[in-house]
């Protein structure tokens, strides 16, 4: 604000949240003497709060990225991105980064984390030692930091800590030894680790909520070959904007689940999603059994079979699917879990750990709804296991073609089963 003719802005998820920061700034401008020095308005219902320094030519404004509108050509000095991690990657990546390109500008991202999401990353790279990162700098600060407002603070080896019958930590009542902030510990005692860890002690960790809990990394992504000896499944989940997604999937003998391959791909149409399906390499002995889609587009269902085959999708309940997915998560006798999934399907792991439940108004049921965002590799191994564990259609393409001397447009649709087209395979079977 003190840089002449430089245009700042404080950017929120929506106006209620850009003000917080904006009024930190007010506050001190207030503390120094220096509103009478300036023109100013303070109106959150209006969406207008702003500062200018007319001797300076210096304006702090606050910005909502609901308003995507407001946030187009502005070269700007600074930004702060108030609560980042509640931003989409896209108000940074499309509006903001840009504009402070145009004068080679800086941003700073206060945020309560908000599980493994592009903050994580930004915060990630602030603590890279990489020399072509230096311009990145990030920092974790506890609660309990904050002595002026916790007096006594926390500390995280307190022998008052135990654990109760369940497992389930608590602080236990101390015999005025332990310097633990009151508060803070009746937030402890009350609060799931969850929440306690991301919103007390500024950890990244799993959202609460979350609808995959038992997904791990160091359990369910291991490194495997194609194995064309197993069955072979395609599923869908139509996408224009958001992306198309279509994952291979193997099953075992024990109907473990292997996730071996992802494509995700954006602004295409079904045809030449069914194009790229149809003619992409494949490895030796590759085949497809069957294939499970969203039941919701009767007309991708319809192009995409043209070149991956007959298509299965039928409305399942959310909830029948997500313990499904579940039951297969959990680790068998062998210690194997009955999901795997390939490190090369990145996005459908990142999507897997961020999956959450949406929030329930406040004075409302929860329904167990989705938050509709970045879930599309989920919803396509939802759909596989509908099909495949819920309505138990442990079966073959070729099933479906029962009359081979009858040619009909499904003898034409294009499929594998040991490198061999169906249409030429299905006497065979």
């Amino acid at each position: 604000m003190f840089v002449p003719d430089s245009i700042n802005w404080v950017v929120g998820p929506d106006y209620g949240l850009g003000e917080k920061e904006f009024r930190v700034c007010y506050l001190d401008f207030q503390k120094l003497g220096l509103l009478s020095r300036c023109s100013k308005s303070y109106n959150v219902k209006q969406g207008n709060m702003r500062v200018y320094f007319k001797d300076l030519n210096s304006l702090l404004e606050v910005k909502s990225a609901e308003r995507k509108d407001s946030l187009v050509g502005e070269g700007l000095d600074h930004v702060c991105m108030s609560e980042a991690a509640k931003h989409q990657m896209s108000t940074w990546d499309m509006y903001i980064q840009p504009a402070l390109t145009d004068k080679i500008g800086s941003a700073d991202f206060p945020s309560t984390p908000d599980g493994f999401n592009w903050f994580k990353g930004m915060y990630e790279l602030g603590q890279s030692p990489r020399e072509d990162l230096n311009d990145y700098v990030s920092w974790r600060f506890p609660t309990w930091t904050n002595r002026k407002m916790y007096p006594g603070g926390w500390d995280i080896r307190c022998p008052n800590i135990v654990a109760n019958d369940s497992g389930q930590s608590y602080h236990k009542s101390g015999d005025g030894s332990c310097t633990c902030n009151a508060e803070l510990i009746r937030v402890f005692n009350n609060s799931t680790p969850t929440f306690w860890l991301q919103e007390y002690c500024a950890e990244f960790t799993a959202f609460e909520g979350m609808i995959y809990p038992e997904f791990n990394e160091m359990q369910h992504v291991r490194d495997f070959p194609y194995n064309p000896m197993w069955k072979n499944w395609l599923t869908i989940d139509f996408g224009f904007v958001d992306p198309f997604v279509c994952l291979d999937i193997m099953i075992d003998p024990e109907d473990r689940v292997w996730v071996w391959r992802e494509y995700f791909v954006t602004t295409r149409t079904n045809q030449e999603h069914a194009v790229v399906l149809k003619n992409r390499e494949q490895p030796n002995g590759y085949h497809i059994d069957a294939v499970a889609a969203d039941p919701r587009d009767p007309d991708g269902i319809a192009t995409v079979s043209w070149g991956v085959g007959a298509v299965t999708a039928n409305a399942i309940d959310r909830s029948a699917g997500y313990e499904s997915v579940r039951r297969a998560l959990k680790v068998r006798e062998d210690g194997l879990p009955g999901l795997i999934i390939h490190p090369r399907c990145s996005e459908l792991i990142r999507q897997m750990k961020i999956l959450r439940y949406a929030m329930t108004r406040e004075g409302h049921n929860s329904k167990q709804v989705q938050h509709d965002y970045d879930d599309h590799g989920p919803d396509a191994l939802r759909y596989f296991f509908n099909e495949y564990f819920v309505l138990g259609r442990n079966m073959s393409l070729a099933d479906l073609y029962t009359h081979p001397g009858n040619r009909t447009e499904a003898d034409t649709f294009f499929t594998y089963h040991g490198g061999i087209k169906l249409e030429d395979s299905i006497s065979r079977w």
